[in-house]
């Protein structure tokens, strides 16, 4: 008695099945890399979604650096509303709640996201249009610090209930002599959120970022 696999045609049903499952992975591998000035709409792509989480990772290429994240909430006039608009690691929560940075790392480096930082969509004021996630380097004039010295850095957006991915987007860009980033930036759309990977390189501090947003101490 042959034993057989299967006919030609089952064979080569299984092989298209097969090329097609590779091709929808590697779309969906190009959907989730976003390049500089790419958009993503966030949760028209993404119906479910409301709960994320944004991360900042990075390398050093070696001294110690200390980057830090930043979300600036924005009004129709990209503005901070007051004081309170602006989280980070000195102000961990929006005042609606619907944004809490988790904490000041100060060293880099790892397999993990080194700052992350938590939004609930559903919770964002009404009065709040744009939502822009910046990095900037601890005391970096004072201490000839910039972004050439970091190596690998990216932002990393999660669906924060599934723990599945959304998108990356590598800073990959040469940001020799840039003191800040301006990572990314989520607008709102009537009921919808979309993502911009930004990727500006600036020679700003966050002093000059809360005065460009409309913020003067």
């Amino acid at each position: 008695m042959r034993i057989t696999n299967g006919s030609k045609q089952e064979k080569d049903q299984a092989h298209t099945f097969s090329k097609i499952e590779k091709v929808d992975a590697s779309h969906e591998m190009i959907k989730k890399h976003l390049i500089k000035g790419q958009k993503l709409e966030l949760t028209k792509d993404n119906p479910n979604i409301d709960q994320i989480q944004i991360g900042l990772g990075w390398d050093l290429a070696g001294q110690p650096i200390d980057l830090d994240t930043q979300v600036f909430l924005l009004n129709e006039e990209d503005k901070l509303l007051s004081p309170n608009h602006l989280i980070y690691y000195h102000q961990q929560q929006s005042l609606d709640g619907a944004v809490r940075h988790l904490g000041d790392h100060q060293v880099g480096g790892g397999y993990r996201d080194n700052e992350m930082i938590i939004m609930q969509l559903s919770r964002v004021s009404p009065d709040i249009h744009k939502i822009v996630v910046t990095a900037t380097i601890h005391d970096a004039h004072e201490r000839k610090h910039h972004f050439g010295q970091v190596t690998n850095a990216y932002v990393h957006l999660t669906d924060q209930i599934s723990q599945q991915e959304i998108c990356t987007f590598q800073l990959t860009e040469d940001y020799s002599y840039c003191t800040s980033i301006i990572c990314a930036q989520l607008i709102r759309d009537k009921e919808e959120w979309k993502i911009i990977a930004t990727g500006q390189g600036t020679t700003l501090d966050l002093h000059d970022l809360c005065r460009i947003y409309g913020f003067t101490s």
